[in-house]
């Protein structure tokens, strides 16, 4: 089996790929397919950017992006739901 030889990525990609999987939750796999890199570098960097953002700020700020999170998940899974109940009403009057 021939070892592929990875191109070496500037700054700026790898900062794009860093904050797709770690902003925007993009899939490391398709991530790294995009970039050609491979997906346990892009483990390690977004392990690294995490890391480095430790300390950053306070708690209290802390505090309120958790519950900003916890407020838009609660308010994507009634989304979901509504939308799980809607196919299913689709769904009985094809019947």
């Amino acid at each position: 089996m021939e070892k592929k030889n990875r191109t070496r990525l500037d700054s700026a990609s790898k900062e794009l790929i860093i904050k797709s999987v770690a902003e925007e939750g993009a899939q490391v796999s398709d991530i790294a397919g995009q970039y050609d890199a491979g997906p346990s570098t892009v483990h390690r960097w977004v392990k690294e950017y995490r890391e480095s953002l430790t300390g950053l700020v306070s708690e209290s700020e802390a505090e309120k992006i958790t519950a900003a999170y916890e407020k838009k998940i609660r308010a994507l899974e009634e989304e979901n739901e509504i939308l799980r109940k809607a196919i299913r009403g689709f769904s009985d009057i094809e019947r």
